[in-house]
């Protein structure tokens, strides 16, 4: 019988004793013995194990099954002693593995056909099987250095296959490793092991039963149940077409189905895919991104994982997998192995050492439908993203849905009806920071409605906080004692309000100097005509990466198309600056942007500026109104006055007087009296017409150009 029998290379069991007559450890150190012998022999390595002193590692001779001869045998014994000691117990062995296919060769040739191994990759993966049980291994593979080549020529020799069929059958293009069950990173010999075994798989395979379901849940889970329903998406536009796609492709088991949602962290794209699986009655499977205790998995082996998974469902029917955080895979690391093998990352290797080619081809030809989640796609490779059948973004929901959820987790009597309005008007409120709120005031169970919508508040506010939005549930859209008829404008806005009531369309430019009331207005606008309106700054547009701010401009205006609201654009100088005066490209492409999304969109447009004389000329003739809003007129100013001071019936004469100061200030808005309010709020005075007007004159004496005379009237 030759050292390398083919028979030996897929394992056997003593003859006539079944396995399970034979204590695991006993085999398992038998076979482990066995596998030894043969790389100590093979690769001669017999001289490395003796020293001046005798054997060097005595491990090793309770991993080959000598130890027990020793007595002194370990301290004296010699290369030639030693080599006849190895052939003898080598020959002992072999001749006890004779016979039929043992429990291990079977279920290994059952995962086999599951994933298509061929006969080399099975007898690799039973010498992991062995070496993942035998703790003593790690004493042999640190004598060969765990080079490469000394890595390949023992897996040779262990399994009498040849060479370069190992080296094959380790590539990261076989199915062995594309499984994901051989880790790169973790074995009982050295800081790395490319053929170190989970231990899970490996009682799996050594169990007296195949347990495909075991090995299943190794490399995903079943989805939770989800805490939405597809009411809940109503405002997703393509949620039928993904829905009815997938249905169609389960039931006809259509090869290659692949779904990318994408969209702002919290959103609920999770739970839709979730949501959607239980409204088909789809058995839906998770590649999770952590294991067992905690720790992240590599997007490497997470994608391994992925494949390994379609192989075994695929003989199942109404099955579909989920692969959340997709920038794992296709936005990752190089393979920390470089280029162990021969396969090193580079030309045609994708994210994570992945080879791009064997992407694309898990990605077409996966036999179980897929759904791919993540946040941003700018990092994904085109040649990726092609392949996805459908490609959704996933965009917050819209007032009306955000007024059903909170609705939906939140009893009729839990919150204010206050609170619930001061939340639904939070654009960035998610589903997943609605649920999440509930959660928290059933478990802390405060007695006073009051107390409960603090808590809200405070989770809300903290969680968006936390994620670089700013929340201020005490801000009003408009000021105290707001009046339209109190705002200098040279149009007559309640024709204009009128008018927009009817045709629900315009584009509207608001000019005039800080605090005049241009965006008081558009809040006064949404409130007459009942639209909510969208409110979107310089600082929340612009954007330092290329095209950046063109796409928040139009998500902008999608935004506002989507909820059937007013857009206000405030600072719009931002983008609408002369182009003729342009040195960047970057700045003609804003204006552009901004321009062709204006004449596509239905809605009400409003842009703010209190610099009109920078916007580009082209960009004015497209606004149907430019309302110029002035300083407060003199009859404007006392009205103003009157409503807010408290001592207006005052009989000595001071009101008089306050009344000829205040005609002598100029450049007077209605934010200048918002602010004085505010000031009186902080200090606790008294609104005396005298406290006011000190207080307008200081401000008015900040601003550029104002008569520096009013500064005579101020009172300390």
């Amino acid at each position: 019988m030759g050292l390398f029998d083919d028979q030996l290379a897929l394992g056997s069991r003593p003859s006539g004793s079944p396995l399970e007559r034979v204590p695991l450890d006993t085999w398992i150190s038998r076979e482990a013995a066995l596998y030894a012998l043969r790389m100590i022999q093979g690769q001669r390595l017999h001289g490395r194990l003796v020293g001046r002193e005798g054997i060097r590692d005595a491990e090793i001779l309770t991993l080959i099954g000598l130890a027990e001869r020793s007595g002194g045998f370990d301290r004296a014994v010699t290369v030639s002693e030693l080599r006849d000691a190895c052939t003898e117990q080598h020959h002992r062995l072999e001749a006890r593995f004779r016979g039929k296919p043992d429990v291990l060769s079977k279920n290994i040739d059952k995962l086999g056909l599951l994933l298509k191994l061929n006969a080399t990759e099975r007898a690799v993966l039973r010498v992991a099987v062995v070496v993942s049980r035998t703790s003593e291994f790690g004493d042999l593979f640190q004598l060969t250095h765990v080079s490469e080549r000394d890595l390949l020529r023992g897996l040779h020799f262990a399994t009498g296959c040849k060479l370069a069929h190992v080296r094959e059958a380790l590539s990261r293009e076989r199915s062995l490793r594309r499984s994901g069950f051989l880790s790169s990173h973790h074995g009982v010999f050295g800081s790395w092991n490319p053929i170190a075994l989970d231990d899970d798989i490996a009682q799996s395979l050594l169990a007296q039963r195949f347990n495909e379901e075991r090995i299943l849940r190794h490399l995903a889970r079943v989805s939770p149940k989800a805490t939405l329903s597809l009411a809940d998406f109503s405002h997703i536009s393509d949620m039928d077409l993904v829905r009815r796609y997938l249905e169609e492709s389960v039931a006809r088991r259509k090869k290659g189905s692949n779904v990318l949602i994408y969209g702002e962290p919290g959103t609920g794209k999770t739970e839709f895919v979730r949501a959607i699986a239980e409204a088909l009655g789809i058995t839906l499977y998770e590649v999770p991104n952590s294991d067992s205790s905690g720790e992240p998995i590599s997007g490497q082996k997470r994608f391994r994982a992925y494949g390994t998974t379609q192989h075994l469902l695929a003989g199942r029917r109404n099955q579909a997998l989920l692969f959340d955080e997709v920038e794992d895979v296709f936005g990752g690391l190089e393979d920390p192995l470089g280029g162990l093998f021969g396969f090193s990352g580079g030309r045609g290797s994708g994210p994570d050492g992945l080879r791009k080619s064997w992407i694309n081809e898990t990605i077409e030809s996966n036999p179980v439908p897929a759904i791919w989640v993540c946040n941003q796609i700018n990092g994904i490779d085109h040649a990726y993203l092609r392949r996805f059948d459908l490609v959704m973004e996933f965009r917050t929901p819209t007032r009306r849905v955000r007024q059903r959820m909170v609705e939906r987790h939140f009893k009729a009597d839990e919150l204010s009806a206050a609170c619930v309005e001061r939340l639904v008007a939070i654009e960035s409120l998610t589903p997943a920071l609605i649920e999440r709120a509930a959660r928290v005031v059933r478990t802390v169970r405060s007695g006073k409605v009051s107390i409960r919508d603090a808590e809200v508040e405070r989770v809300v506010a903290t969680s968006l906080g936390a994620m670089g939005c700013r929340v201020d549930f005490s801000a009003s859209d408009l000021p105290e004692y707001y009046d339209p008829a109190l705002l200098n404008t040279d149009r007559e806005l309640g024709a204009i309000a009128q008018g927009l009531g009817q045709t629900k369309s315009a584009r509207l430019c608001f000019y005039g100097p800080p605090g005049t009331g241009k965006t008081a207005f558009a809040h006064h606008l949404g409130r007459t005509l009942d639209r909510r309106v969208v409110v979107r700054r310089a600082s929340d547009i612009l954007n330092p990466y290329l095209g950046g701010t063109e796409a928040n401009l139009r998500k902008a205006f999608d935004t506002a198309r989507q909820e059937d609201a007013i857009l206000l654009i405030d600072e719009a100088d931002s983008f609408l600056q002369d182009r003729s005066g342009a040195h960047r490209q970057w700045e003609v492409t804003q204006v552009n942007e901004l321009l062709t999304q204006m004449e596509s969109f239905n809605g009400i447009f409003i842009a703010s500026t209190n610099l009109i004389d920078r916007l580009d000329s082209a960009s004015l003739r497209r606004f149907d109104f430019k309302v110029k809003f002035d300083y407060l007129t003199r009859e404007q100013q006392r009205i103003m006055l009157g409503r807010i001071v408290d001592d207006k019936n005052d009989e000595s004469g001071r009101w008089q007087e306050a009344i000829q100061r205040l005609d002598h200030l100029s450049q007077l808005t209605p934010g200048d009296f918002a602010n004085v309010l505010r000031q009186l709020a902080v200090t606790g005075q008294q609104r005396s017409a005298s406290r006011i007007i000190d207080l307008l004159s200081a401000e008015v004496a900040l601003k550029p150009g104002a008569c520096k005379t009013s500064i005579g009237f101020v009172h300390h």
